[in-house]
């Protein structure tokens, strides 16, 4: 085919997706459900999307239960996060909890707590599937995460979990001071036997607000990009490389840097739960009281996403005048709702 038969293929399948999208502002379908078991972590790490700290808020083992018996039937994949979710006491009985109601769940850690004996336990508890942050070599990624020797245990718990079987995908966040070791630290989780990696740029969310320095410029961004496009279609790479689920990268870049679309699922798909309770969308959105949308110690769970989340059901491009003049307004449908400025109505970060 044409390039540009192509490029009008894509943009007649994504405005399908777009389509299917408004459907399920309509009728929402649970898939994927976040919990923030507690708000505390052992780093102090520059870009922290929740801005967490040394103590906060923790779920009980019964909030977890509670919203999971309130899920109406719904199936969706259980999240366990933070902060860093294995300073949670509850940790290892929410786990089994979640695999006694029929349910499956994976984790996102930094992964320094992570020894051999801890991630025996992490497997008796049923987990699935494990995300861990490893941003760049030894010295940026320290830097990043605010501790010398982080990177050494992030590397040793990553270690372990494969020792009894789990093959984590690895999450590097990349930014300006680390962009330039992308090659390098694509060659090292090689080394590592590492079966998935996800390199994502820097987001102005959270503490990056006060380190916009860390921004990609429009040059570097393009630069990762075509880095994972290099990647994921190398016949010689054996390691799936992929973008996150982020931002509207474009006609021409879309399905070639992920194996989806860009669709941002929060408020129609995703929901998460708050280590104070609140409820929300993504949990990388901003915690603002008019997106809180219900709390699991005064409201019904799932009464609140079959009745709530308006806020993320409506097309949000009608309120800013750049989005509704782009001819992309439609498929992009205001980019990723976590980099939205919802008092400003306008996108923080767009790709276009």
């Amino acid at each position: 085919m044409k390039t540009e038969d192509v490029l009008e293929l894509k943009r007649r399948q994504m405005y399908e997706l777009a389509a299917y999208r408004d459907e399920l502002r309509k009728n929402p379908r649970l898939q994927w459900l976040f919990f923030e078991l507690t708000d505390r972590c052992n780093l102090n790490c520059a870009h922290c999307g929740s801005s967490c700290g040394d103590s906060g808020n923790i779920l009980t083992t019964q909030d977890v239960k509670d919203v999971l018996d309130s899920l109406d039937g719904a199936k969706p994949m259980i999240c366990l996060t933070g902060g860093e979710p294995l300073l949670s006491p509850h940790f290892y009985d929410i786990g089994k909890e979640i695999i006694e109601m029929g349910l499956s769940w994976g984790m996102t850690t930094n992964a320094t707590l992570i020894d051999t004996k801890t991630a025996e336990r992490i497997k008796k508890a049923g987990m699935a599937t494990v995300s861990v942050s490893l941003d760049g070599l030894e010295e940026s990624h320290d830097r990043l995460r605010g501790r010398k020797g982080a990177w050494k245990e992030a590397v040793k718990g990553i270690k372990a979990l494969q020792s009894v079987g789990y093959q984590p995908q690895v999450t590097s966040v990349f930014h300006r001071d680390n962009i330039s070791e992308l090659e390098a630290t694509y060659e090292y989780l090689l080394d590592m036997n590492i079966t998935s990696w996800r390199p994502i740029n820097v987001e102005p969310i959270g503490r990056t607000c006060e380190n916009y320095g860390l921004l990609l410029s429009k040059q570097q961004l393009s630069e990762l990009l075509q880095f994972i496009k290099e990647k994921r279609y190398d016949p010689g790479n054996p390691m799936e490389v992929t973008f996150g689920c982020s931002h509207y990268l474009g006609v021409p870049m879309e399905r070639m840097v992920r194996d989806h679309y860009f669709l941002c699922g929060a408020g129609i798909y995703v929901a998460s739960v708050r280590s104070n309770g609140d409820i929300s969308a993504c949990l990388d959105i901003e915690n603002l009281p008019e997106l809180v949308q219900g709390n699991i110690y005064r409201e019904n769970f799932m009464d609140v996403w079959k009745h709530k989340f308006q806020i993320f059901r409506t097309d949000r491009t009608c309120e800013c005048q750049a989005c509704s003049e782009c001819r992309d307004r439609v498929i992009c449908g205001g980019d990723s709702a976590h980099t939205w400025d919802w008092r400003n109505k306008k996108p923080l970060y767009c790709m276009m």
